[in-house]
């Protein structure tokens, strides 16, 4: 008789994608299939070159848990690569390892990373997932906060009422805005890439939401050259800045209108 596999999914775990990167077979697919049950989206790699063409590709994780030491390209060096590309340089990092040396885990630390050591209980997994999670979306939302809250004059109610209306329509309308990027990118159509992702962008930077209208700058630059990315890898940054961005404002728009 098969054993049933307790079912990890609570109401308090974050859904997310989840990009997993082990050279060992048995231990990829256990990691896989448990992730999977706790309710994640998960890919699987089995090397950094194989996690660097998913991410290029086909899939935006929203957290990276990868061996440390894999032949051919170490979850340090992958980790590296990560923190140089714009559009995954806050993607949070579990290591997991066996046989990591002190010198190994602090070099993990100074990437932002957590360390878990191997063999992993799941349940310290899914939480740490959890938490960094958390970690990422605060840290985010300092940063806007605080380039949001350089923009008015905190003395002066008339431009406190302004920017509080503007930072309310930002979050109405951004929304829509957000998905007429997206169709546009989903039909190719470069020029109206180029337009719609100009439009987000100028909205998020005139309020002071930098992550965001960076990001937008990236599509709007390539459909001003004509080149399209892949839609998939810039899909959930964008809306999960977009998120961060929309909760920040109306934080901030409660605060002002007080």
């Amino acid at each position: 008789m098969a054993t049933a596999v307790p079912d990890m999914r609570n109401e308090e775990t974050t859904v997310a994608n989840v990009l997993v990167v082990e050279d060992e077979d048995v231990t990829r697919l256990m990691l896989e299939s448990r992730l999977t049950i706790a309710g994640h989206h998960v890919r699987a790699a089995a090397s950094m070159d194989e996690a660097q063409e998913l991410m290029e590709l086909v899939f935006s994780p929203e957290v990276l848990v990868t061996d440390m030491f894999m032949p051919g390209g170490s979850g340090l060096a992958l980790a590296s690569a990560v923190r140089r590309d714009p559009l995954h340089a806050d993607l949070p990092v579990i290591f997991l390892s066996a046989r990591a040396l002190p010198g190994d885990v602090e070099a993990g630390t100074a990437l932002d990373a957590t360390y878990l050591a191997k063999p992993v209980a799941m349940t310290d997994l899914t939480q740490a997932i959890d938490t960094a999670l958390d970690i990422s979306a605060a840290a985010r939302g300092e940063v806007v906060r605080e380039h949001a809250t350089g923009l008015w004059n905190d003395e002066d109610d008339a431009e406190r009422e302004l920017y509080a209306r503007l930072l309310t329509l930002f979050v109405e309308q951004s929304p829509e805005m957000l998905a007429v990027v997206v169709d546009a990118m989903r039909d190719r159509d470069a020029v109206a890439v180029e337009a719609t992702a100009h439009r987000l962008r100028g909205a998020a930077a005139s309020l002071g939401a930098g992550p965001l209208a960076r990001l937008c700058e990236t599509l709007e630059d390539a459909g001003r050259a004509r080149d399209l990315p892949p839609l998939a890898p810039l899909l959930s940054p964008l809306r999960r800045e977009l998120e961060v961005t929309r909760q920040v404002f109306t934080e901030l728009a409660a605060e002002l209108a007080g």
